[in-house]
């Protein structure tokens, strides 16, 4: 089957597909996300811990950094106190390298990576890094030469694996829009005395292009024209397509909100539900707390063999596959302690650890199992960097994915006083519904079932999105309302 990435440009979603099945969910989001650049002030200096905390802005929660992340504005090696190296009210220049957590602030750093489709600068690190992703000996020799030629003189980079078998003149166009972003992040951060954002990765397209692409995608998928000539645009720039390229792009037209069509809204939902039931029986149960997660494996109705030693074997090498896939869809981060059906044989037990283990190494995020407690508990990590589906689809901005959001909700139209009257011309907002009257409206009444906007008995228009959104559009496109 081909692998595809499907983009919801109205609902701000995207996902990656492989077999049909969704294997990674990207949202942007508002808040602190990786990657973005922030002038803060140091607002509070814990010496016994050699870290701060940093005033980012008008968002709730400060960041923190500790002494290993500052090492650009070390004045000489000897230093090991960050009381020598920051002081209260001192500006700085950080980026997000973990979200914030429900009780903890970004994770923050002072060596800015400002990441390239192909290359990563480094404004205060004086170094040349290849991917270890490259594996052939020569092709790494030629990219670290270019590197070097490349390379400022107070500047490092990084070459991502992604430019394997890149020509120069598109390497070199990637390093000078990088060498660009950082001069206007320059630029911005001297002409502001308080905390303010530097750069945001606020563009869903470019960001899915540039980190997810590779040569394996066949198709992309968008709900928008816009939206697809951009995607255009970055696969030209970025020299993604080429005579031998298979990707085909595809503008989604039909009238069913793709995340539907897609099962992109339903997988969000069954991620966010605590119970997964395996395939053959049995099931997980998944509960989260801050940095701990604890999953328990049973077996339920698992009954495929008379042998109950193979069954149980069976149903934890099954449930160790799920694992692996809920940790990845569900970007689930930290210390995960997996409670898996009790084994005696310590045979079946290393034949259930080598199968995790290969089954873990599929996610980018590099698992790692630390080990098979006296318990029978198996104990991993997995890295943090962004939020997880949980963190990102349970707060306040991302309601209208709960199920019965919007059952019998009424909107009054106070908010629309002056404009009572919707044009024809509307009908641009919406998939299928035409307009070919004006519309007098006083309620606007909400089918959670269909997600669509009840106006009239005669009157029915589907909505582009989930979200719990219909006076948005009218705020949005309030030029086109009479």
């Amino acid at each position: 089957m081909i692998k595809k990435i499907v983009i919801s440009r109205f609902n701000n979603i995207a996902a990656i597909l492989q077999h049909n099945k969704i294997q990674e969910i990207i949202v942007i989001n508002d808040a602190y996300q990786v990657n973005d650049i922030y002038l803060g002030i140091v607002q509070k200096i814990f010496s016994s811990i050699n870290a701060a905390f940093i005033n980012l802005g008008n968002h709730t929660k400060s960041g923190f950094i500790h002494i290993s992340d500052i090492k650009p504005l070390k004045k000489s090696r000897n230093v090991n106190r960050i009381t020598e190296i920051l002081s209260v009210n001192q500006l700085v220049i950080v980026q997000v390298i973990k979200e914030p957590t429900i009780n903890k602030g970004p994770r923050l750093t002072a060596n800015i990576n400002l990441l390239g489709r192909y290359l990563v600068l480094m404004p205060f690190c004086n170094t040349i890094c290849i991917s270890q992703k490259i594996y052939d000996k020569n092709e790494r020799e030629y990219l670290h030469a270019l590197a070097i030629l490349l390379k400022p003189a107070t500047m490092g980079l990084l070459v991502r694996s992604s430019a394997q078998g890149i020509n120069e003149e598109t390497l070199l166009e990637d390093f000078r829009s990088l060498k660009e972003q950082w001069s206007f992040i320059q630029k911005a951060a001297m002409s502001s005395s308080s905390p303010s954002l530097l750069y945001k990765d606020e563009d869903l397209i470019k960001k899915v292009v540039r980190d997810y692409y590779e040569d394996d995608i066949g198709k992309i998928i968008i709900d928008s024209e816009d939206g697809l000539r951009q995607v255009r645009y970055h696969l030209d720039q970025w020299k993604c397509i080429t005579p031998i390229t298979k990707i085909k792009l595809q503008l989604y037209k039909k009238s069913e909100c793709i995340l539907d069509q897609f099962n992109i809204k339903q997988a969000i939902l069954n991620a966010l539900q605590p119970k997964v039931n395996l395939s053959l029986g049995g099931y997980i149960f998944i509960e989260t707390n801050e940095a701990l997660t604890v999953i328990d494996v049973n077996s339920g109705s698992f009954n495929k063999s008379d042998n109950s030693k193979e069954a149980i074997l069976r149903t934890n090498c099954y449930a160790a596959s799920e694992i692996a896939y809920q940790l990845k869809i569900r970007n689930i981060n930290g210390v995960i302690i997996v409670d898996f059906i009790d084994m005696q044989s310590q045979r079946d037990q290393l034949q259930l650890l080598e199968h995790f283990n290969k089954v873990l190494k599929l996610d980018n995020a590099k698992p790692q199992i630390v080990q098979l407690s006296e318990l029978g508990l198996v104990e991993l990590t997995r890295r943090r960097r962004g939020q997880s589906l949980s963190e990102l689809f349970n707060d306040q901005n991302h309601q209208y994915f709960k199920r019965n959001i919007l059952l019998n909700k009424t909107l009054d139209y106070n908010i629309f006083e002056r404009h009572s009257i919707v044009n024809k011309n509307i009908n641009s907002l919406f998939f299928d519904k035409v307009f070919t009257r004006s519309i007098s409206i006083n309620k606007i009444y909400i089918d959670s079932e269909k997600y669509r906007i009840l106006i009239d008995k005669e009157s029915v228009v589907n909505i582009l999105g989930l979200r719990f959104n219909c006076i948005v559009p009218l705020i949005l496109y309030s030029k086109i309302i009479e």
